[in-house]
């Protein structure tokens, strides 16, 4: 290990260059062998390094997640080592290792000689090459124009397909949910994937478009069939056939390595085949399955195709931009790369992550578990739906305008700065909106797309020192909604924020509105054993954050894995000055509680039968906008988790759950 330095962001703008074999003021880009590559290594996923100290930090705590914000709900964090903007404590490392280019820009601030602790210096260690992590050279994969595209105003929309048919006539969703359904669709577990895998060259879909199919077969040229299942209710078999194609061909296609500055990972393979959306195809979620002629584990593709024609007063919308964040295919994701432990493992992500490469388990975990529940509730009731992805409603934050209520499934994390500005503005029109999960509008994201405007990549850095694209327009860095420079808390929006990652417990009956909790039984104080799951947020202490009249409608308390102090649970509704309604459920795991498809196992039988009653009363007072003027909401004061712990059951860590 070599010798020990601090590297302050807050130096002179002429400060030397730092690069070469790790010393200071040789010149050149930070990029040589033996550097240790500031902000690439060492930093979890807020984008800080949380050093674990005797089982306390704000560690990562289910191995896919986000780092336990010590902000939220009473956590702690020790040896926490800021962000890039302040000080760093670190070592340069001088074992030979390969490096790529740093986007953090090619000019670093002064550096000094500094004496650190063992600890720390050990943690950093950790920190240098990585076995797996060549990236082969290219060109950055973000780009300037996404930046430019993300600071238009929200009422010019960038180009998309346009409908060229009527998938949605009069009455259309009845006599669908009537038609027979097929049980083909996976309910409880994410199917991962086949031999043979694939991806779509869009992730949503409007009448009339045709889209290309990209096939590659692990075992050789293998024939397959493709089948688009609409997933519903189907009397009870969750899914119908509306088209399937002849037999195809899939041939074995050259898998790429990550590259360039953003180690980007996409794939080149020819297309296949065309799937034509015709009027034959209802508006809906569909999973395009790929499965062998000669048997063996089909591989699905998630694809929305959006409505034309008779609309609904709801409007649902998937969250394709968390699948992207979450897709590990090809080795990496936004979260994690290669590495003999975690700390590598996250120094190895990618910055960008490709639409064009399938799906792998990792991603369809947020699909199968946190999108596909929902659906699956509207149709079990009976309620029409329009449905759209993050990536459309970038292009086309219209969609927005006039709607009576938006719902919003179980893992929207990932918002681009058109999406939330045009929330916001619908919110503040009156359009309701429920926020049917947690960690939502957590990371701002930026959509690469190319010359037709085609989505073709998700942008996420975590760092601001790290963006510099965003250094054109500020608004658009690729940080934490509520760390600077955008500092726009989502509980402002949401109601509730980001509470901790890792938990499962039990709901308590805080308010009992009778609106909302009609055919329950529920009162106050009544308890509602494994309710919330994983990820969950809470209230935010007084202050502009939560709304002033945020009403708790349930709470709880949990004891995350490392924690030493109880973090809070809250689902909460508030009606905003326009009239509408907003709901939070405060936990990933809501929609799936509802048919107990949970990845934690099933869910108690009167729990998920109190959720689907609340989630059905909730839509039924959503169905026509500013639901909020017919249902104010009672301001419930803030009350601290460590003061709840000791009056509610603490709940504990989940662990192997994934998101």
């Amino acid at each position: 290990m070599g010798e020990l330095v601090r590297v302050n962001d807050a130096g002179p703008a002429d400060a030397p260059a730092f690069g070469g074999g790790g010393s200071a003021g040789t010149g050149g880009p930070l990029e040589a062998v033996g550097a240790f590559r500031l902000g690439e290594q060492c930093e979890q996923d807020d984008g800080q390094l949380h050093h674990r100290v005797g089982g306390v930090g704000g560690v990562d705590l289910d191995g896919v997640g986000e780092v336990a914000d010590p902000d939220a709900a009473g956590g702690e964090v020790v040896d926490q080592v800021p962000s890039i903007g302040t000080t760093w404590e670190l070592p340069v490392v001088t074992g030979r290792f390969r490096a790529v280019d740093n986007p953090l820009a090619r000019r670093l601030p002064r550096v000094r000689a500094v004496v650190v602790s063992a600890t720390l210096v050990m943690s950093l260690a950790a920190c240098q090459g990585s076995p797996g992590a060549v990236v082969r050279p290219g060109p950055p994969a973000a780009a300037p124009k996404a930046v430019s595209r993300e600071a238009q105003q929200i009422t010019r929309s960038l180009p998309e397909p346009v409908a060229t048919c009527t998938n949605a006539p009069a009455g259309w969703s009845a006599r669908e949910q009537g038609r027979s359904g097929v049980g083909d669709a996976p309910t409880q577990q994410v199917p991962g994937l086949g031999d043979v895998v694939g991806y779509l060259d869009s992730p949503t879909a409007v009448c009339g478009q045709r889209l290309s199919v990209h096939l590659s077969s692990t075992v050789g040229p293998t024939r397959v069939r493709l089948r688009a299942l609409r997933i519903g209710d189907y009397q009870g078999r969750g899914s119908r056939l509306v088209w399937q194609s002849g037999a195809v061909t899939a041939r074995q296609q050259h898998e790429v390595e990550p590259a360039g500055p953003d180690r980007v990972i996409t794939e080149r393979w020819p297309v296949a085949t065309t799937i034509a959306v015709d009027v034959s195809w209802p508006p809906g979620m569909y999973l395009i399955e790929i499965a062998p002629l000669a048997g063996g584990q089909p591989s699905f593709i998630p694809l929305v195709v959006r409505t034309s024609g008779a609309h609904s007063p709801y409007l649902v919308v998937a969250s394709d931009l968390t699948w992207l964040a979450y897709n590990r295919y090809g080795g990496r994701s936004l979260y994690f790369g290669p590495g003999s432990n975690h700390t590598q493992s996250v120094a190895n992500r990618s910055y960008v992550a490709s639409t064009d490469r399938p799906v792998d388990a990792s991603g369809q975990r947020t699909v199968f578990k946190m999108t596909l529940p929902l659906v699956r509730f509207l149709a079990r009731h009976g309620i029409s739906y329009d449905i759209t992805t993050d990536s459309s409603l970038d292009a086309t934050p219209a969609q927005l305008v006039g709607q009576t209520t938006v719902l919003i499934d179980g893992h929207s994390e990932y918002w681009t700065k058109r999406m939330y500005d045009a929330a916001v503005q619908a919110r503040d029109g009156g359009t309701n909106f429920a926020f049917l999960g947690a960690n939502e509008i957590y990371w701002q994201g930026r959509i690469e797309r190319d010359a037709r405007e085609r989505p073709t990549a998700l942008t996420v850095y975590r760092q601001a020192g790290l963006d510099r694209l965003a250094r054109a327009d500020p608004a658009t860095t690729t940080v934490q909604w509520r760390h600077a420079p955008l500092l726009r808390d989502p509980a402002a929006l949401v109601g509730v924020g980001m509470s901790v990652v890792g938990v499962h417990g039990a709901y308590v009956v805080n308010t009992a509105p009778a609106w909302l909790l009609a055919g329950t039984n529920l009162h106050k104080g009544s308890v509602l054993d494994l309710a919330f799951g994983n990820e969950v947020d809470a209230q935010e202490p007084p202050g502009p954050h939560s709304p002033a009249n945020l009403q708790v409608i349930l709470h709880g308390t949990a004891m995350a894995a490392g924690r030493t102090k109880p973090s809070l649970v809250t689902a909460a509704y508030y009606n905003a000055p326009s009239g509408a309604g907003v709901f939070a459920a405060g936990t990933t795991y809501w929609l799936c509680e509802l048919d107990s498809t949970c990845p934690g196992g099933p869910t108690p039988r009167a729990t998920s039968g109190a959720l689907e009653q609340i989630t059905l009363n909730l839509l039924r007072a959503f169905a026509v906008p500013r639901a909020g003027r017919l249902h104010p909401s009672a301001a419930t004061p803030y009350e601290s988790p460590a003061w709840l712990a000791k009056r509610l059951p603490v709940g504990g860590a989940a662990t192997g759950e994934g998101q």
